[in-house]
């Protein structure tokens, strides 16, 4: 399931460049249930060694400017924020929250819920045209010179679907217990001259990700599962959300 959120405030709205930490904090902040707040920030579903919390967001969206001088991003209202889910109780408790919480608050800028959509994403297709919202990321960690080293890939390459669909697994049996569909994964780009690298930093790390327009092939329900929980690695950062082009929302 997914919400898109329209915000408003006075004058502006002044974050700092790499703001993913913030959105997420405004995010986790806005779930009134404690339990599963605590439960989705400190655990989320386990597969082997890795935790998977099966929710992502894209960047904020809206008319800015930037100060690469103070390392500032300054937006001007109205914004609009994705915030996509496969768990129902995710969604219908920030629902909740947003529209009955007075004192809304994005860093220390006051702001206001003033509408939103509420999308459902049933996809019958095996292959979609996809344009992201945040960027998609996809890494190895290997050793050199006994020093660990991350490697992050490129869409085209053959290890980045591979990659995708491997964490697109996990993340299925993370939630159904049982394992996923098979079949060919694949994720390609519509125009390689258009895709974007960007380097975001979220407490100290840089990770690598890329924006642009793909085409997605694979097990509808995968796919689906991408469109809730997003693509690659780092979800709940603000990495992998993506839109599917030429198709109405909620259909």
């Amino acid at each position: 399931m997914r919400l898109e959120v329209d915000f408003t405030f006075k004058d502006k709205l002044i974050l700092p460049i790499h703001y993913n930490h913030i959105v997420q904090g405004f995010i986790y902040n806005n779930i009134s249930d404690a339990a599963f707040r605590k439960f989705l920030h400190d655990k989320g579903y386990k597969y082997e060694k890795r935790n998977f919390k099966l929710f992502t967001f894209s960047r904020i969206m809206g008319k800015f400017k930037m100060n690469k001088k103070e390392s500032t991003i300054t937006f001007f209202s109205p914004i609009k924020l994705v915030v996509s889910s496969i768990l129902d109780d995710f969604v219908n408790d920030f629902v909740t929250t947003l529209m009955k919480k007075e004192d809304l608050r994005l860093r220390n800028t006051p702001i206001n819920f003033d509408k939103m959509e509420v999308h459902d994403y049933n996809n019958q297709s095996d292959e979609v045209h996809i344009s992201m919202l945040s960027p998609m990321t996809t890494y190895s960690t290997v050793e050199i010179h006994r020093k660990k080293k991350t490697i992050y890939h490129k869409p085209g390459d053959d290890i980045f679907s591979d990659l995708i669909y491997k964490n697109l697994k996990k993340k299925y049996k993370s939630i159904y217990g049982g394992e996923a569909p098979e079949g060919e994964f694949l994720i390609k780009p519509v125009d390689e001259n258009k895709m974007k690298l960007i380097s975001a930093k979220y407490r100290g790390f840089i990770i690598k990700g890329w924006l642009g327009e793909y085409i997605l092939k694979g097990d509808p329900e995968l796919i689906k599962l991408a469109y809730d929980t997003g693509l690659g690695s780092k979800n709940a950062q603000g990495f992998g959300c993506f839109k599917i082009k030429n198709r109405r929302e909620g259909s």
